[in-house]
């Protein structure tokens, strides 16, 4: 048995790194890939059609084949070409194709949302849950019968938030957890936050240990403490984190590349020696 450990210490040391960059990391999310895919979406769409259509898409969003980037703009692209109201139809084409893994699973999902109460709720008044994301949390949890730290559960509010945004209403993710996958699990070890007992030959292997069920609360909770510390909502930390690791995942590591890329594509000018610490306990 695997005994994970939280550095508090670390925390702290990351948090102080973080600080001047608070701002930033609020405003990142404008920035993020899968923002600029559900705006696109709205070009066709209206409020209420996207606020289902993307609850829906990012509950079915595990187990890809493509990048999450890539999956979402290939999401934005099909249902904003596709103007059908028939959505079970429309996701059973659209899983087939982008996203075939589990895909009776994910279309038992896809049922149990479009059928509930939730979505008629939607359909009336799409940002009903815009200051109140976490209640949002518990029904869209309690219609699929799963525990609302869920990984999925906490990003499906998270896309909700940016349909907020785009709609004009500023979201209030305050009380959320950090949607726990594998490249905010990854990069909790290579920032020293987490450790494990046991030395770790595959770094790809034991981040997928850590989002499994026996562990992948600690993390959360070890994030969620970043979260605190730094006085800003797990939320907008993710857009960070997620989009951080998967520009290192991409680099394979090279942190010149890496900062050169966060530069370009997000406008984020960090200092090399932060990318170094958020990699001090190894890298991929």
């Amino acid at each position: 048995m695997l005994l994970i450990e939280v550095n508090t210490t670390r925390i702290k040391e990351l948090v102080n790194l973080l600080k001047p960059y608070k701002n930033t990391l609020k405003t990142l999310y404008k920035r993020d890939p899968q923002y600029t895919a559900i705006g696109e979406l709205l070009q066709t769409r209206t409020c209420s059609e996207t606020v289902i259509l993307v609850i829906t898409n990012a509950i079915v969003s595990y187990q890809l084949i493509t990048s999450g980037e890539l999956y979402w703009f290939n999401f934005s692209k099909y249902f904003k070409e596709n103007t059908s109201n028939k959505y079970l139809d429309l996701f059973k084409t659209f899983l087939s194709t982008y996203s075939p893994r589990l895909l009776a699973q994910k279309l038992n999902r896809v049922r149990k949302i479009l059928e509930s109460e939730l979505v008629l709720e939607l359909s009336k008044d799409p940002l009903k849950y815009c200051n109140k994301i976490a209640k949002l949390v518990e029904k869209i949890a309690n219609t699929l019968k799963v525990p609302p730290f869920s990984k999925t559960i906490l990003f499906a509010a998270k896309m909700y938030g940016y349909v907020c945004d785009l709609c004009s209403t500023e979201p209030n993710y305050w009380g959320l957890s950090i949607p726990l996958d594998y490249r905010n699990a990854l990069l909790a070890m290579m920032s020293c936050i987490i450790s494990i007992s046991e030395p770790c030959k595959d770094t790809y292997m034991c981040s997928r240990i850590l989002v499994t069920r026996k562990y992948f609360r600690i993390v959360q909770n070890a994030w969620s403490e970043v979260c605190r510390e730094l006085g800003i909502t797990c939320t907008h930390l993710d857009t960070f984190t997620w989009l951080l690791t998967g520009i290192i995942i991409k680099t394979q590591c090279n942190l010149e590349k890496a900062r050169s890329q966060l530069k370009n594509t997000l406008g984020i000018d960090l200092p090399r020696v932060l990318l170094e610490e958020f990699t001090k306990c190894g890298c991929l």
